[in-house]
């Protein structure tokens, strides 16, 4: 049987990846970048590659993944509940203006 896990990519983001199914109640082992783990409990079901929350996000507050913004919460999202396109809204970025180019 494989462990339940997540992997936290950017130490700073809010979210997690689930490297396998998870179930409510189950208890998440989460990697983080710098190799120490963390523990979160689900609250909901959530399947493999979907976003875990590992902090309570409150509605408006942006999601974190990658280090960088990836939408806003359009709901409460409650730690351990999966993050998905249910609650999370794209935002549009001016992808142009942050290229380095010299």
């Amino acid at each position: 049987m494989s462990a339940v896990r997540a992997l936290q990519l950017h130490l700073q983001d809010n979210v997690a990846v689930c490297t396998v199914g998870v179930s409510a109640g189950d208890c998440v082992e989460v990697i983080r970048p710098d190799g120490s783990r963390g523990e979160v409990v689900a609250t909901t079901d959530n399947t493999y590659c979907n976003k875990i929350a590992l902090v309570d996000i409150a509605e408006g507050e942006p999601i974190l993944k990658y280090g960088e913004m990836i939408g806003l919460a359009t709901e409460k999202i409650a730690k351990g509940a999966l993050a998905n396109d249910a609650n999370i809204a794209s935002q549009p970025r001016a992808y142009a203006d942050e290229y380095i180019l010299k």
